[in-house]
């Protein structure tokens, strides 16, 4: 069964596209486009990764990730935070909220394949 991987980003164009793409590598893939559907999709579609935007209204990625991780207690979730928020304060609150990683916007394709490369070896690892 290929990995699960949850775009989010409130940018429908953005996240459609990105999810497309990801899916042609393989990859089962969602898109939506707020914070409220990625924790809702986080129970019911239960990706292994999740690729979300920090700046969206309502409920920003600080926020939900935060919320992925207390309240539905998702441990082995790889969260990537990827935002044009790139300064090392972003970077320090994005890990505090439980981002495992932080990936500026635009994302090139090298760097999309390496957390693909790098959620088949988390995935590998854990069995």
């Amino acid at each position: 069964m290929p990995n699960r991987i949850l775009v989010v980003d409130d940018c429908h164009y953005v996240a459609d596209a990105s999810a497309r793409l990801i899916a042609v590598c393989g990859y089962e893939t969602r898109a939506v486009y707020d914070g409220r559907e990625a924790l809702e999709q986080t129970v019911t579609f239960a990706p292994d990764m999740v690729l979300m935007d920090i700046g969206m209204p309502e409920l920003d990625g600080y926020e939900t990730a935060a919320r992925i991780r207390r309240d539905l207690g998702k441990p082995n979730l790889l969260l990537v935070a990827v935002t044009c928020l790139d300064q090392e304060q972003d970077k320090q609150r994005a890990y505090a909220s439980g981002f495992d990683l932080h990936v500026p916007k635009p994302v090139s394709f090298t760097t999309l394949l390496r957390l693909l490369a790098m959620l088949q070896q988390r995935s590998n690892s854990l069995g």
